[in-house]
């Protein structure tokens, strides 16, 4: 690895106790010892892509999805490995040893050569597996912020610059800026911590809830969801409990990520037979988006890109401020939601 400090690339003995043996000085994560492989350059390089070079501020959680993104795509890559060697090995392995059984000429060689392809298949195969290995997002998510907030910490006395914590927010009310023209209701409190902590609610006169009772009363509401059963599930009981008011499905849907190739798709447990029952009788979705939730796939939100997040609230919030009630396409446009993702069907980019 390379020192965070002096840029020497590190064998491992020469980084014992996480220390350079070069400059002697201290760093936070050791790819080869922490769980995930995460080192301070990483952390560093990801900090200031996320938060556009210094120019926002983004929540630790966002910082782990985009972490841990690239560790998920490691772990597939491994997998993909040890299934291909097995394809090829095996057989060759195999077809080795019967030839040596019935061959008169070579035969001990013939049979020892297919006892090492065999081995090394084996050997290939297990490095592969372990490397390939996930644990469930939640679980690797804890062990990042653990990371984070103990070793980091530790360490440089602060999160990276530009990075807030949303975990002090989970039990907050509703933040109300005087005079807000607009609800957003999220039930994700990291993105929550990451709209006010770039002053978006005094900007735009939004008010922020996390929950429905929460919201003002009057104000047209904007909806911001992952791309999931539960999140889909979200706009229709907000519309449900709040008959009367404008409700604006804002994203992130299925649609708009499901075709995706390089969108931040993670696998959770299959939702219930009747939810997804109960979206079809709905008639918000398509039976492909339908299919697609069905199978247990979602993109959270804190996988967007910050900035992207960030254009589509206000984007969304600008247009929603100014829209007549008379408009005969407000209604589609609400239909259709303005958090979408490149190359999905609801048209501008949200990453």
């Amino acid at each position: 690895m390379i020192c965070p400090h002096c840029n020497q690339n590190l064998l491992y003995k020469e980084r014992t106790d996480r220390t350079c043996s070069k400059c002697h000085r201290r760093f936070a994560l050791d790819p080869k010892t922490n769980s995930l492989g995460l080192s301070d350059i990483r952390i560093h390089r990801l900090t200031s892509k996320l938060t556009d070079g210094g120019q926002l501020k983004i929540t630790l959680d966002q910082l782990g999805a985009a972490a841990l993104r690239k560790n998920r795509k490691s772990s597939e890559s491994g997998i993909a490995a040890a299934i291909g060697c097995m394809a090829i090995g095996v057989p060759v392995g195999v077809g080795l040893l019967a030839i040596g059984s019935i061959a008169d000429d070579n035969a001990s060689f013939t049979t020892f050569l297919g006892i090492a392809i065999l081995f090394f298949v084996v050997v290939t195969v297990v490095s592969n597996l372990r490397r390939g290995r996930r644990r469930p997002t939640d679980t690797r998510m804890k062990a990042f912020r653990s990371a984070l907030l103990t070793d980091w910490k530790q360490q440089y006395h602060s999160l990276p610059q530009g990075v807030v914590d949303a975990a002090p927010r989970q039990g907050a009310g509703a933040n109300r800026p005087e005079g807000a023209r607009i609800a957003l209701l999220c039930p994700e409190p990291a993105v929550l911590t990451f709209l006010a902590a770039n002053d978006i609610p005094e900007r735009y006169g939004i008010a922020l809830a996390a929950e429905s009772r929460q919201l003002p009363d009057m104000l047209p509401v904007l909806v911001l969801h992952d791309a999931s059963a539960a999140g889909c599930r979200l706009v229709v009981r907000t519309r449900e409990e709040l008959p009367g008011r404008r409700v604006i499905d804002a994203g992130l849907p299925p649609r708009a990520v499901m075709n995706v190739k390089d969108a931040p798709t993670v696998r959770v447990a299959r939702p219930a037979r009747d939810l997804i029952a109960w979206l079809a009788e709905s008639s918000t979705l398509t039976k492909d988006e339908l299919d697609w939730l069905a199978k247990g796939w979602t993109v959270p939100l804190i996988g967007v890109r910050p900035a992207r997040l960030i254009e589509a609230v206000t984007r969304t919030a600008h247009r929603v401020a100014t829209m007549n009630e008379a408009d005969p396409v407000r209604r589609r446009a609400e239909a259709l939601g303005f958090l979408t993702w490149p190359g999905g069907s609801g048209g501008e980019a949200a990453r």
